[in-house]
């Protein structure tokens, strides 16, 4: 294998008789045995690329490992060696191998995705390349450099250890405490530099396109071609020469999206994860890694420093604050954190009009702003069937007695009201009467964009309104136009879901409705209070930037909740440990891990019965001495949805001790449950989900 490799990096050309090699083309999770013609011993290495037999066919496979002797009697020989220089080193193959334990995929699957897509003639070019490049200079040290290690030597017992870390290339993760843009870019600089004139590499992730461009055009200033913008929207060929040159030692530094961690990095001496919180370092295909948690093993692994930071921290992250595990960093020239002035919450169930969307202060406010000439977004979040009921009297909502999740609102084929709990599947008759006040005023709560925008225009018949959603982006030259005219002031009022705030110049915004923060609060996710927390927190930060008198109205018909109690006074620690209380209590992340089954189908049946395999395996795995304790949630209550002419069963699996869980679920996965799994049902597995829905 090729920790053996990463082990003993001296071991002879002699000793490569067999390989262990790794199908790509075909999702198998074994390793195969085949045998090194004595004219490709001194080419092969781990992470090459080979053509090899397979069955009556040639394929190609990932030499991961070598062995002086093999089990397998008459082996077949290697064929074949496609890249003249490794694409993977040692570390970066134990990071894959790592990758699909971790995260219940195959082997294979996970080198797939890793590898960058290739053409026989860009190999050809990159061969050339090879014999005619010279060895890549060292890196010249800036001239500011010694200044940053100077300010990196502050009186702050922190900043030393993020110094030595670097400088001595030592394992640790620090989180940068929240900050405003430019303070955070300075200290990136100085982190960056540091690294650079010790001549080691860095590679900076950053969640979405809008916040890669935007860190990456004012880093390109100060480090200019020594940095290297990936992104992985890029043509094939062009990734694959970036690939190359990357591996070759030809930048610095590295920015991209959450792919860009696997980058070839050979003298990586720092990792910088921007906007940690973020969901979109979420893989949402195989092998449905998270960028943040790979990036902290990938420098456990080559033993760096690692650097994150959010001005809303996860509750993951901070946890490991509050642990100990994560070191967090305070700039002695931090300004202290300062909400706008103007930061209001509406409690709607105070208004008159108990069927208006748009109470009256935030009308008035509107009206106010036209008047000054001024530009104003209207913000709604917006969920297909994640509507749920609320009492207009007292805001009461109902939630699962088990998960403390909200229930969702549903209508069956009879069309009779049921209201249910996503995670466990807990059914509930729709209620007449509020159990809290006794009112009859109990409705389904899930106003859309569209209906927001016909009540905005008749409000403002005047103004120029335009509405930025999927449903009304058709394509990615619409956005662009959309946002174009605002940041033109050619709109008035903006509405929109989250989607509209990117890339908008907020100038000549000085208001912000966040129209319910009941459709982000109540969605039927433990993350739903984190989520809206986080989302309205990057709003204000956002608006920060320019003018802290900008005014944020947010209406809601939960005003004492603790994540708006904690925007209205901006203080975090008021939401994070009330958070934490409520996680705790209910075992819920980070106090333990959560994996996600789906099974899904076009017939009914057959995805009911392999769910009913999956939950007895499970059940035989429980009964095992040796398998830690969990929880099963959703087999009791078995639900099978239907949209878009796809049935699916959602199970949930909390447990804590998850890599061993994860070992054992996998001994006999492939023989007990693949191989009897329908043909047309598909098995989706989601090892620490960010959406439960």
């Amino acid at each position: 294998m090729c920790k053996k490799e990463l082990v003993n990096l001296t071991k002879k050309q002699s000793e490569k008789k067999y390989a262990e090699i790794i199908l790509l083309e075909i999702n198998f999770n074994k390793i195969f045995h085949y045998s090194i013609p004595i004219n490709l011993q001194s080419k092969i290495s781990c992470g090459t690329r080979v053509i090899i037999p397979f069955k009556n066919s040639k394929k190609i496979g990932c030499v991961i490992g070598f062995l002086t002797k093999s089990s397998i009697k008459n082996c077949k020989n290697i064929l074949q060696i496609i890249d003249e220089e490794s694409f993977l080193n040692p570390n970066l193959l134990q990071l894959t191998k790592w990758i699909s334990e971790y995260y219940l995929c195959s082997w294979s699957k996970t080198l797939n995705y890793v590898f960058p897509k290739t053409k026989k003639l860009w190999l050809k070019q990159w061969e050339k390349e090879i014999i005619t490049s010279k060895a890549p200079s060292k890196s010249k040290p800036l001239e500011s450099e010694k200044q940053s290690t100077l300010v990196m030597q502050e009186k702050n017992e922190i900043l030393k250890q993020v110094n030595n870390s670097i400088i001595k290339s030592m394992y640790k993760v620090f989180y940068l405490n929240p900050t405003n843009f430019s303070h955070k870019v300075k200290f990136y600089v100085k982190c960056i530099q540091l690294s650079q004139s010790i001549h080691k590499q860095v590679i900076i992730l950053t969640p979405s396109e809008t916040e890669l461009r935007e860190l990456a055009d004012v880093l390109k200033v100060e480090f200019k071609d020594k940095i290297l913008i990936f992104n992985e929207r890029d043509d094939q060929k062009s990734n694959f020469f970036q690939w190359i040159k990357i591996k070759k030692s030809k930048f610095d530094i590295v920015i991209g999206k959450r792919s860009a961690i696997f980058l070839p990095m050979e003298k990586l001496g720092l990792i910088i994860i921007d906007q940690e919180h973020d969901s979109l370092y979420k893989e949402e295909r195989t092998p449905r890694y998270h960028a943040e948690k790979v990036a902290m093993k990938r420098a456990e692994i080559e033993d760096v420093p690692i650097i994150l930071h959010s001005n809303s921290p996860s509750l993951e992250s901070f946890q490991g604050m509050v642990k100990k595990d994560i070191e967090k960093i305070e700039l002695t020239d931090k300004i202290e954190e300062e909400y706008p002035f103007k930061n209001k919450i509406i409690d709607m169930t105070q208004e008159k009009s108990k069927k208006k969307i748009i109470s009256y202060e935030l009308q008035q406010a509107i009206a106010k702003n036209i008047k000054k000439n001024k530009q104003i977004i209207l913000f709604l979040n917006r969920r297909g069937f994640s509507s749920f009921i609320l009492c207009n009297k007292c805001g009461y909502i109902p939630k699962c007695p088990y998960c403390n999740n909200v229930l969702s609102y549903h209508f069956n084929n009879q069309r009779n009201a049921r209201l249910i709990c996503h995670s466990c599947g807990k059914k509930t008759d729709m209620l007449s009467v509020c159990p809290k006040c006794g009112s009859r005023e109990i409705r389904p709560l899930g106003v859309g964009t569209q209906r927001l925008e016909n009540e905005i225009k008749k409000m403002f018949p005047m103004s120029k309104i335009k509405r930025l959603d999927r449903d009304s982006i058709k394509k990615k030259e619409d956005y662009q136009n959309m946002v174009g005219d605002f940041n033109k002031r050619k709109i008035d009022i903006l509405i929109g879901t989250k989607m509209a705030l990117k890339g908008l110049k907020y100038d000549y915004v000085d208001l912000l409705g966040i129209v319910s923060a009941d459709t982000l609060l109540n969605l039927p996710d433990f993350r739903s209070g984190e989520k809206t927390f986080q989302l309205i927190k990057e709003i204000i930060s956002s608006f920060r930037r320019y003018n802290p008198s900008k005014e944020v109205i947010i209406q809601t018909f939960n005003p004492d909740h603790h994540c708006l109690v904690a925007l209205k006074k901006g203080k975090d620690n008021i939401f994070y440990q009330k958070e934490l209380e409520l996680r705790k209590e209910l075992e819920y992340p980070p106090f333990t891990h959560i994996i996600k089954i789906e099974v899904k189908g076009e017939n009914k049946e057959k995805v009911e019965q392999d769910a009913k395999s999956l939950i007895d395996y499970l059940g035989q795995l429980g009964s095992s001495k040796s398998m830690p304790k969990y929880e099963l949630l959703g087999s009791k209550n078995m639900i099978i949805w239907k949209a878009k002419n796809i049935f699916k069963v959602q199970l949930i699996i909390k447990v804590k001790n998850i890599e061993k869980f994860n070992k054992l679920f996998m001994k006999k996965f492939d023989k007990i449950v693949l191989s009897q799994l329908y043909t047309n049902n598909r098995l989706v597995i989601d090892v620490d989900p960010t959406r439960m829905i």
